[in-house]
């Protein structure tokens, strides 16, 4: 059967590619620690679940609203508007299948045929295949030395094709955070060029030093080209729930969702239920959660820095090793090799650099229990030195 040349064009996920070759060693017997994926050890908390649970009793299994319950909706955007000082509306909220989701939709919507989108290195695997599901062309710019944004690189970068920047505040998989200055810079830069910024802001929550800047809320301008995706998956650990959403201008909103009930209809309605209850909870799930990661966020750098070098990370859960020294001493020629070197000698399981844009770096989650972190690092040092 002749596929179409959009799906023969995509490039598989690779760190579901690393997945399933963890789990076929894991059957076979082998010890493999997992710090290739970026999902928390910690349970849904109760509320979530009780909230869930109750929806299903009371029968909420069927047909919903396209853009997500009125009530969700609704806790979202008091959720967002308490965070960041804002006064958006129901009506700017669109919920779908998970944050990838939504970064799908919205290119669908911003993108003709040939519009370039500006993307800085390193990015989230997903990213390039989207904009190219939607006809798009991805530009790939450099960051600065630092992981912060280079916006010369990204002034260069415009032509008459450009539509839109993306953008990924905490960065998944550096772990920086963008500053408001270079938010306001970026704003200036669309406002020059009359263009839109998808701010992927999927670890929002999750910010240890420094301040987490949403775009939309700095300026009414900024927010009328914005589009905000967020994620119930990483700050309220509901990764199975498959919930993200949208934060955009209320006629945008309208466009997507028409898409969005012809593309899957609703979002299941008792997980919404189970987002009403996470949201709700806040207090008690996102406190703890930050607390925990920060001590493994230090652990993991007082370990990795004698093996590594790295950015110090302020947000999300990843470390972003440079593998250059290992590649110059003949060890290994790339981030997948050394991979697949740690996987098999090692027995630790880590993400390579390549399917971020950056094939000298390795990427490191630091979701699992701190033993294991300390017992992934005595292993990879030993392979190492």
């Amino acid at each position: 059967m002749k596929l179409s040349e959009r799906v023969e064009g995509i490039t598989p996920s690779g760190s579901i590619k690393i997945s399933e070759k963890i789990t076929q060693l894991r059957a076979n017997g082998k010890k493999i620690i997992g710090l290739n994926v970026g999902e928390p050890d910690f349970s849904s908390h109760p509320s979530v679940l009780e909230g869930t649970k109750k929806a299903l009793d009371e029968g909420l299994t069927k047909y919903s609203l396209v853009a997500g319950e009125n009530v969700l909706r609704e806790e979202i955007i008091n959720y967002y508007n308490e965070r960041f000082n804002t006064s958006f509306k129901a009506s700017n909220v669109l919920v779908g299948n998970g944050s990838k989701q939504i970064i799908y939709n919205a290119f669908q919507a911003l993108l003709n045929e040939g519009d370039e989108v500006i993307i800085p290195v390193p990015y989230w695997v997903t990213i390039p295949e989207s904009v190219k599901l939607a006809g798009g062309k991805n530009v790939f710019v450099p960051v600065k030395e630092d992981f912060h944004l280079d916006l010369e690189a990204i002034k260069k970068a415009v032509t008459s094709k450009t539509k839109l920047i993306y953008i990924n505040t905490p960065n998944n998989p550096s772990g920086v955070s963008y500053t408001k200055k270079e938010m306001m810079e970026i704003e200036n830069i669309l406002i020059e060029n009359d263009l839109y910024l998808l701010s992927d802001e999927a670890y929002e929550a999750l910010i240890y030093e420094d301040e987490f800047v949403s775009p939309a809320s700095l300026s009414v301008e900024l927010a009328k080209r914005t589009v905000c995706v967020q994620s119930f998956s990483k700050s309220f650990c509901m990764t199975g729930f498959r919930l993200g959403y949208m934060i955009a201008p209320a006629s945008f909103i309208k466009k997507v969702g028409s898409f969005q009930g012809h593309l899957c209809g609703n979002v299941p309605p008792f997980t919404q239920y189970g987002a009403v209850a996470a949201l709700k909870a806040r207090d008690q799930i996102i406190p703890p959660l930050i607390k925990t990661m920060k001590e493994r966020r230090d652990l993991s750098i007082s370990l990795f820095k004698d093996l590594f070098e790295f950015t110090h990370p302020s947000g999300a859960f990843y470390l972003f090793f440079n593998i250059d020294p290992y590649i110059n001493k003949g060890l290994v020629k790339n981030s997948t090799e050394m991979v697949e070197l740690l996987i098999d000698k090692a027995g630790v399981a880590l993400v390579p650099g390549l399917f971020f844009g950056m094939d000298n770096y390795i990427r490191l989650a630091y979701t699992a229990h701190s033993d294991e972190i300390k017992e992934a690092y005595e292993r990879i040092k030993e392979v190492l030195k």
